[in-house]
């Protein structure tokens, strides 16, 4: 069928418009031609406005004037822009963009009238009137009263002929093509086909083929073939091992279900990867040629979706466009490329069957595609299966006199199938010399194979718990089937007929021993949970009675099964990721019990005697908190089966449980209470100086080899009541440390009663005042367990010294009576004779407010004999550090002497008793006259105080000089 259609539409359009086109110019020709002065004229002002605004000239002024605008620059000069004074602007429409409309101005309006002739309207007051070519209207539609064609396929207007040709088209249905017709400059005709091509190019290629690739560089190809001999002399024997026979061969072809000379099996798969894997294959041939052109002698069948050979770990086809291409050749097409010298000849060790540079085309209408010669095929006869016993099987031996004849016994679980060819193995003829394990048969390796029982006298009556299915031999697990069945032995027949023709019956037979395994799957018996506690039994014991168990062996008949072949029994203990935890690392131990609650052997034992197995009813579990962690474990009841064929399936009854913590929350919450005043958020400072007299219990921390801060000191209760001192909560350093020289861990042993804690801090010249704080943790350990803790407080600890951080402030305690000295540290300027005390006037105090009796005077003002031990150069402990000083240095030093120590005074100098000397005072005194001062002066004097770990105690006092 043919459709015919021609671009006359378009050709009529294209013409109308040209037409329309003449018949405006040649009616408004002058008009347009005003448009097209003006517009010049405008474009010569715009330009010279470019030109003056390219220059830097500013607008300064627009002005209206007859015609348009006039437009003033920055240096006085002027352009004049028309805007038309006919409105000509306005009556080009989209050309006439150099002005707004004009006050007259109109633009034409096209239109068709009622008989569909174009109209054209030529001003705001005018009426319609139809355009005329060469005196005649121009109707709006396309009709052949106006356009045509004639016989030689040109268009005609109004009859007469043009020299514009239309070419014709046709589309042929048949061959999916276009036929087009054009005429030739010599007024010849000429056609042509086109193909239709979908215009959506990936559509294409989404449903044809681009190319067809082999998976790898070189892809090798097995063809396998065998058949069953013919009846000739010389023939291949049918009866192994025995000389063939006509009634022996007839037996064979008559167990197989063949006959003489039939093909048996010729099959071999050429995998090739088509692209697009999309790609429709419909009506695609593809041939195996040789890269001589000519056809391989074996051809494939049809293209068939996926692979299941080498490449079978990709996914099928279409999805990456893997496919095969089945060789299943005739006996005699097969025996002639078996037989075939090897292509190419010379092939570098190629023998005969075997081709190399092979390619795959694919072909449809014409259209051809080949794979590069990238294939190689072997086609050889299959071999006769040669098998034996695998080795490992079961002697059977007298007095068995029965079984002796078939000296090989195996063993298979009730409730499985087992196809009995996994105890065969092909012989060293067949398999890699090399190869450490045997090749296992499969029924893939014979036509045809199956295993029958041999009557057997005294097991007759069970041979009907077992279901024969080819090679394979099912039993079901039931409590009839475990009762009559278990430990007994039936004979089978191995029968098989291999892809030669070779016949083996009655010759490798095997028997079967059918026993009742111990693998069961039984549901799990959950205890606890377990909470920790200190009480004695029964309160941390829990008890599993196995009454589950047995019932779930006793529906399917076990139980006795159990209790006379278990052995080994014990309890072995699991992690929540799986891992075996002995009970001494557990803390869980277990006992076997008997139905009166009679402990069976000692705690943790292992049941290996009949009697002890026989009697286990129950499991009790013991915890020892100090041991023992919270968490998620499961304790299964393991064993052995005492038969040996049977080890390695037994069950395993898992017993779920958990262990968890008393709830302590009270008690947690009181160990961690804070002594208040001490933390500035988590932040504690410690004073590892404070003297024995601020905690009584405690050593006087006044060595600066040995000083320290008990922690505990920082809590209401961790030394105290509600918790007596016990070894369950110590402090830890955690990271990050300090570098050195501060220790990696200031922490050392506690007092004798809690040895067992770390919460002794050291105070160092090192520890104080680091950088980095020591991050602390408390940690509470429930029952005294390492392994059980909860963490109670962390909290970051700076050391310091109580010496630095105390104070230098005035002596505000009343002098004794009778002493002549001034209310405030004064002397007179140039009065050589008084000798001040400083003690009166000044004291030092540490950050506990403790007098450092720095001056040698005590608290009230009584001498004594010694500066604390803190601040005393005497210290053993760091000789040459501690040291008190008095520093004048200020702008007036010169007004003032100080001078160590105090000699005392006479009775009316400065007392009305003697004042007794006092080494570690400093004498305050004015100096010789070296200046007139005209009022009085201040001088300050600085108090430096250095303790045992070197670290500076600074204060300052005044001493006024007087004018005298």
């Amino acid at each position: 069928m043919k459709r015919k259609f021609t671009f006359f539409g378009i050709c009529v359009l294209l013409c109308t418009l040209m037409i329309s086109l003449g018949s405006c110019q040649k009616d408004y020709s002058e008009d347009i031609q005003k448009l097209q002065d003006e517009i010049n004229a405008n474009k010569t002002a715009i330009a010279s406005l470019n030109q003056a605004i390219a220059a830097g000239k500013l607008i300064k002024t627009v002005a209206t004037v007859t015609g348009g605008y006039q437009i003033t620059f920055s240096d006085n000069t002027t352009i004049t822009i028309n805007h038309g004074a006919t409105g000509a602007t306005g009556a080009t429409g989209a050309t006439g963009a150099t002005g707004a409309a004009g006050a007259t101005g109109f633009t034409p309006i096209i239109g068709i009238d009622a008989q569909g002739y174009w109209t054209v309207q030529t001003s705001a007051t005018g009426t319609a009137t139809r355009i005329l070519v060469g005196g005649n209207p121009i109707f709006a539609k396309f009709t052949t009263d106006q356009f045509g064609a004639d016989a030689q396929g040109f268009i005609t207007i109004n009859g007469v002929a043009t020299t514009v040709y239309v070419p014709q088209i046709a589309y042929v249905a048949s061959a999916n093509k276009l036929l087009i017709t054009v005429k030739n400059p010599d007024g010849t005709f000429s056609s042509f086909y086109v193909p239709v091509v979908a215009e959506n190019a990936s559509l294409f290629f989404l449903n044809d083929v681009v190319s067809v690739t082999s998976p790898i560089g070189m892809t090798k190809v097995m063809l396998s073939f065998g058949y069953v001999p013919s009846n000739i002399a010389a023939s291949l024997p049918l009866v192994n091992p025995v000389t063939p026979t006509a009634a022996g061969a007839t037996t064979a072809l008559t167990y197989a279900g063949v006959t003489w000379d039939q093909l048996l099996r010729s099959q071999g798969n050429v995998p090739v990867i088509i692209n697009p894997a999309q790609a429709a294959l419909t009506g695609y041939t593809f041939e195996i040629i040789k890269q001589n052109g000519t056809l391989y002698p074996i051809q494939p069948g049809a293209i068939v979706e996926g692979f299941a050979g080498a490449f079978s770990q990709f996914a099928a086809a279409p999805s990456n466009g893997l496919y095969t291409l089945p060789l299943n050749p005739t006996k005699a097409a097969a025996v002639a490329a078996a037989a075939a010298a090897a292509y190419p000849v010379g092939y570098p060790g190629a023998l005969a069957g075997e081709s190399y540079e092979l390619a795959i085309r694919a072909t449809k209408a014409g259209r051809e595609i080949f794979t590069g010669y990238q294939y190689a095929i072997k086609v050889q006869q299959d071999v006769n299966t040669v098998y034996t016993y695998k080795a490992g099987l079961t002697a059977t031996v007298a007095p068995d006199p029965f079984f002796a004849t078939i000296p090989w016994k195996v063993y298979v679980p009730i409730g499985t199938t087992k196809d009995l060819l996994s105890y065969y193995a092909l012989t060293a003829l067949q398999t890699d010399p090399t190869a450490t394990t045997a090749t296992t048969l499969t029924p893939a390796h014979f036509y045809k194979s199956s295993v029958s029982i041999i009557p057997a006298p005294g097991n007759v009556d069970v041979e009907n718990f077992v279901t024969v299915s080819n090679t394979s031999v099912t039993t079901s697990q039931t409590s009839a089937t475990v009762t009559n069945l278990n430990n007994k032995t039936i004979p089978f027949k191995l029968t098989t007929f291999d892809w030669r023709g070779m016949y083996w019956d009655n010759q490798k037979n095997i028997s079967v021993v059918f026993y009742s395994a111990l693998n069961n799957t039984l549901s799990a018996i959950p205890f606890g949970p377990q909470v920790l506690t200190s009480a004695v039994s029964p309160a941390d014991q829990k008890t599993v009675v196995l009454t589950q168990m047995f019932a779930e062996l006793d529906a399917v008949g076990k139980t006795e099964l159990w209790r006379t072949n278990a052995d080994n029994v014990k309890v072995v203990f699991y992690n929540s990721l799986g891992t075996v935890v002995t009970p001494a690392a557990m803390g869980v131990s277990y006992q076997f019990k008997d139905a009166n609650d009679v402990p069976i052997l000692g705690l943790n034992a292992t049941a290996t005697l009949l009697a002890d197995v026989q009697a286990i009813r129950k499991i009790e579990y013991t915890f020892d908190e100090t041991v023992a962690v919270p968490g998620n474990y499961t304790a299964k009841l393991e064993f052995t089966d005492r038969r040996a064929y049977a080890a390695g399936s037994e069950f395993k009854l898992s017993m779920p449980f958990t262990i968890s913590n008393p709830d302590l929350t009270t008690t947690l919450n009181t160990l961690k209470a804070r002594k208040p005043n001490l933390f500035v958020g988590d932040a504690l400072s410690v004073y590892g100086t404070y003297p024995s007299a601020l905690y009584p219990a405690a050593t006087a921390q006044t060595n600066a080899t040995n000083a320290y801060y008990d922690l505990y000191n920082a809590y209401v209760n961790l030394y105290n009541p509600p918790v007596a001192p016990t070894s369950t909560w110590k402090f830890a350093v955690v990271a990050p440390l300090p570098v050195a020289p501060a220790p990696a861990n200031p922490l050392t042993g506690g007092l004798p009663a809690v040895v067992a804690n770390t919460d002794r801090f050291l105070v160092t010249n090192n520890t104080m005042y680091s950088a980095t704080p020591y991050n602390v943790r408390l940690t509470y350990y429930y029952f005294g367990n390492p392994a059980n803790s909860v963490v109670l407080d962390n909290i970051t600890v700076t050391a310091r010294s109580e010496v630095r951080d105390g104070l230098v402030l005035p002596n505000t305690n009343a002098k004794p009576a009778g002493w002549l000295l001034p209310a405030n540290l004064q002397v007179t300027n140039g009065d050589l004779v008084t000798q001040v005390p400083l003690s009166f006037y000044v004291k030092a105090q540490d950050y506990l407010a403790f007098n450092l009796k720095a001056f040698g005077r005590d608290a009230a003002n009584a001498i004594v004999g010694a500066v604390d031990t803190r601040i005393d150069i005497a210290n053993v402990s760091a000789p040459g550090i501690a040291s008190v000083k008095v520093l004048n240095t200020s702008a007036n030093a010169h007004l003032v002497s100080v001078t160590v120590g105090h000699a005392g005074a006479a009775a009316g100098v400065i007392a009305t008793a003697a004042i007794p000397a006092n080494p570690l005072d400093f004498t305050i005194s004015a100096t010789n006259a070296v200046a007139v001062i005209t009022n009085d002066v201040i001088v300050p004097l600085t108090i430096e105080i250095t303790d045992i770990f070197g670290k500076k105690l600074v204060g300052t006092i005044d001493v006024t000089v007087k004018k005298p």
